[in-house]
């Protein structure tokens, strides 16, 4: 593992929020290296509605922008007297005292020539602003088609102003990480220092959490337990799961995980029958003991243009606690093909969860437990760090 660099990372998400890989990857990396873990920007129009609901007050004008999270990892909130509009010349002034900011925080911190670790092509307009001695670019979706299927309700050319912007950064970044084969495909044009690093899992939190009892909540929900581990938003087929609700009232279905979809919002109350259980956002090492004591796990996702470049965290978790998985067919999936059931149509995909329910193969269940231990987040940390290595020698 690389040892003794700054690195600033610009997360799409707060430190606190659902864990995603980099929640994970930095958290590893602050073992050897300091951390800088950068929120997402505000925007107007939100900021000023959480104002009005009162969830901040003028006094958090003043909050720290920098707290410690763990030995070796901070995590930096921008200013919210400088959210951004998107109106000039308003946008010039909010994105210079966000820079500003964001400077400060080094400084105090005693950051020098970090490496600049990217996860959206939002915060381009960062390189070259740190005095950074590497950027780079890790991209975990096709995002650009997050609002496949929605865009009559978005701004006309959203989705190409999304490429664009991309390809721009790829073009900028010295070193760019793809988790899916799909995506490495999609953006090695643009960058032929672009490399496969698939998503990974803690394996031994989940290992050792089978057999172990259920959490309270869970315990209460009857058996059998067919459950989906994960972020309830567009890329769900939630018209799935409903069919398997609608078709297995015997059966219960479990969501643990929040709910944020941002269209269609009346397809998750049509989920809400008396054997569907809504168990909510859990903090990330509660998590294995929820997919440990689930008798099928699902992937039921949509079959288009964002799920096919997607490397779902819950698949490798699933396979670390050897469960059942029913999947949708798309390219993370069949991939390990050998230890999923993959379903191409809702009813197949109802026939295999209760296929899989009948499941008794305690050799299958070790193989996937095999298979997960092959992926673990260390060793997808020390590959990424190998590639680093290269990549500044490279530029040296």
């Amino acid at each position: 593992m690389i040892q003794g660099y700054d690195i600033v990372c610009c997360a799409p998400d707060p430190w606190h929020s659902i864990w995603r890989n980099r929640q994970q990857i930095m958290s590893i990396l602050a073992e050897a290296n300091r951390i800088l873990f950068v929120e997402p920007r505000a925007y107007l129009r939100p900021t000023l509605a959480a104002f009005w609901r009162g969830e901040w007050g003028l006094r958090d004008l003043r909050r720290p922008l920098v707290e410690p999270v763990r030995p070796g990892l901070w995590r930096f909130q921008y200013p919210l007297y400088a959210p951004i509009s998107g109106r000039y010349p308003l946008s010039v002034w909010t994105y210079r005292l966000q820079v500003r900011a964001l400077r400060r925080a080094m400084r105090a911190l005693g950051f020098s020539r970090p490496l600049l670790w990217l996860y959206r092509p939002d915060d381009r307009d960062l390189v070259g602003q740190l005095g950074e001695r590497l950027v780079i670019y890790h991209v975990v979706d096709e995002y650009s088609a997050y609002e496949e299927g929605y865009e009559d309700r978005v701004a006309p050319g959203k989705r190409e102003a999304i490429r664009r912007k991309e390809q721009a950064l790829l073009g900028q970044a010295d070193l760019v990480f793809a988790v899916s084969r799909p995506l490495w495909e999609a953006k090695r044009p643009f960058n032929p220092n672009t490399h496969l690093v698939p998503n990974g899992v803690n394996y031994e939190a989940f290992r050792t959490a089978v057999g172990t009892p259920p959490p309270e909540d869970l315990a209460a929900v009857p058996p059998p337990r067919v459950g989906y581990v994960g972020n309830l938003n567009e890329k769900v087929d939630l018209s799935l799961l409903r069919h398997l609700a609608e078709a297995r009232p015997d059966w219960s279905l479990v969501l643990v995980g929040p709910v944020s979809l941002r269209f269609d919002l009346h397809l998750v109350d049509a989920l809400r029958l008396p054997h569907v259980h809504f168990l909510g956002q859990k903090p990330v090492e509660a998590l294995p003991g929820y997919v440990a004591n689930l008798d099928v796990c699902l992937m039921p996702y949509k079959r288009n243009e964002w799920t096919r470049h997607i490397s779902p965290l819950k698949m490798y978790e699933y396979l670390a606690c050897g469960k059942p998985i029913v999947s949708t067919e798309i390219p993370a999936a069949r991939e390990f093909a050998h230890l999923l059931y993959l379903a191409e149509d809702p009813d197949a995909f109802l026939g295999l969860v209760a296929r899989a329910l009948e499941e008794d193969d305690p050799a299958l269940a070790a193989a996937r437990q095999a298979e997960a231990a092959r992926h673990t987040w260390r060793a997808r940390v020390e590959q990424m760090s190998s590639l680093i290595e290269a990549a500044l020698s490279a530029r040296a």
